[in-house]
């Protein structure tokens, strides 16, 4: 007989733990699920044997869900966490992350479809680490050493891998979010549907483009290029090149010229698409049509030894910033 993968769901609302038994019923052939209706039984649970996954609520008495894990951990190590929430709080979530390495964050009340392929994702996780990790790409490893942020994401924004600095603006919550379906969002709703367009474009082989972010709190916008990514595991992955002018300096177009040899012409094309604007942006800024920006671009490619826009600002960027 095959043993079925253990979930254990924890709530102190006697409520939300009836209707989650009664939603998930038709998960029974596949899990052997265990439910416990306070912090205190939940433990008592895991001292008696072990679970592949811990759903549990975040607000309870006494404690809650990343204390709970906390605790769980000291047990016995080994289950993967998901938590539950009523409230959509950021910090909340790196808060559950970061202290408590969970998996997954849903805000309450969760649709069964999204926690059921929230476990089964949980599932196959733990069966993929059961094998020797893969160590990073070169690609990901050269985008770890560089001072600007960089977000590898898919179609629809997940993030999928980031950088050491695209970790730290996007724990910021400043002008780039992580939500807790662990997609990259901007600001306000009109430039997450901007940002998110130029995502699907990019995805979709398109060329994708720049934008300002605004930050609301630090005040000065964050630039961002959005690219489809070469040279990472995922196809169809899509680079988002994050720039805050406050830490990041880009070469001026006269230094640009020097170190790549361009013409002034393509050295202010460069300098434009660095800073986060679009090709006919960039066009406009120096007072060319975008036929002739696009003949720029296709010589500073030759020139710089790249092919593609998310290529040469990652290459403009590490010439501005020192690598760490």
């Amino acid at each position: 007989m095959v043993d079925l993968p253990s979930i254990l769901f924890v709530d102190d609302e006697a409520e939300v733990l009836a209707g989650l038994r009664r939603s998930l019923s038709g998960c029974a052939r596949r899990w052997e699920m265990v439910f416990c209706n306070s912090p205190e039984d939940a433990l008592e649970a895991v001292r008696g044997r072990s679970f592949d996954v811990v759903v549990s609520d975040m607000k309870m008495p006494r404690t809650n869900g990343v204390e709970l894990v906390l605790s769980m951990r000291k047990i016995r190590d080994g289950a993967t966490y998901l938590i539950l929430t009523g409230a959509a709080d950021l910090n909340v979530a790196m808060d559950a992350i970061n202290r408590a390495e969970i998996f997954r964050f849903f805000t309450k009340p969760c649709p069964p479809p999204l926690l059921i392929e929230g476990i089964e994702v949980a599932l196959r996780t733990r069966e993929r680490a059961a094998a020797p990790p893969a160590g990073p790409t070169l690609v990901e490893a050269a985008l770890d050493s560089l001072a600007a942020g960089v977000l590898v994401v898919d179609a629809e924004g997940h993030v999928l891998f980031m950088n050491r600095r695209g970790g730290e603006l996007c724990a910021a919550g400043d002008g780039i979010v992580i939500g807790p379906d662990k997609v990259c969002r901007a600001s306000t709703p009109a430039e997450t549907a901007r940002f998110h367009e130029m995502i699907r474009q990019a995805a979709g082989g398109g060329s994708g483009g720049g934008m300002s972010l605004e930050r609301p709190v630090f005040g000065s916008p964050l630039s961002a290029v959005v690219a489809a990514a070469d040279g990472l595991r995922d196809a169809g992955a899509v680079a988002v090149y994050l720039r805050d002018p406050d830490d990041t300096r880009i070469p001026d177009p006269g230094e640009l010229a020097s170190i790549f040899g361009l013409t002034p012409a393509e050295a202010q094309i460069t300098h434009s698409l660095s800073q986060g604007f679009a090709l006919g942006e960039a066009a406009e800024l120096s007072g060319v049509t975008i036929g002739t920006a696009r003949n720029y671009l296709k010589r500073v490619f030759l020139k710089t030894g790249t092919s593609r826009q998310a290529e040469l600002v990652k290459l403009v960027l590490s010439r501005g910033s020192p690598f760490d």
